[in-house]
């Protein structure tokens, strides 16, 4: 599995990085490995709205990410246009056909990229006050983004149960031959 989320690992700590740089910061250290990664940097001169950007930075470059190879190579395989998570869901996961490579190739990209998209911890010390507001902004683009960020984050992890699951069954099998 280790492998897999690499490329996911990669964009996650290069999105805190180039953000942390637009908004006046300077990154001192960089380190990705395929178990995990990590940025350190002073903090953006841009008062509380740097660190914020910084943090949600993976969410946005993942998601464009997503969006764009959705749309330009799997011709818009998810598409979100509604508000409730679990429809959101469903449409995620109606995408992974089997039978198609197009399944297979967004199958890879979600456990790439998509499940990199959630906040670390660290990121959620300086988000909380944007999830807060995101409560009161009544803008149904923003609901169908952090709908689509709930779904994609759900259905990896999903993904992941099936695999653990999977990993066991085979090791289970192989111990009794």
């Amino acid at each position: 599995m280790l492998p897999l989320t690499f490329i996911g690992i990669f964009i996650h700590e290069s999105a805190h990085a180039l953000f942390c740089l637009l908004t006046g910061g300077k990154v001192t250290g960089f380190r990705v490995t395929p178990h995990e990664g990590s940025v350190t940097h002073y903090r953006p001169k841009v008062p509380v709205i740097g660190p914020m950007l910084t943090a949600i930075a993976p969410m946005l470059v993942g998601l464009i990410v997503m969006g764009i190879i959705s749309h330009f190579w799997l011709n818009t395989a998810i598409t979100i246009d509604s508000t409730n998570v679990w429809t959101a869901i469903v449409k995620v996961l109606s995408s992974l056909n089997p039978f198609t490579l197009h399944a297979w190739i967004l199958a890879l990209i979600l456990l790439n990229i998509g499940v990199m998209l959630g906040p670390s911890v660290e990121d959620l010390k300086s988000i909380w006050p944007l999830i807060i507001l995101s409560f009161f902004i009544h803008s149904t683009s923003l609901a169908q983004i952090l709908t689509l960020v709930i779904a994609l984050i759900s259905v990896n992890i999903l993904l992941f149960v099936l695999i653990i699951i999977a990993r066991i069954f085979l090791n289970k099998r192989r111990t009794t031959f």
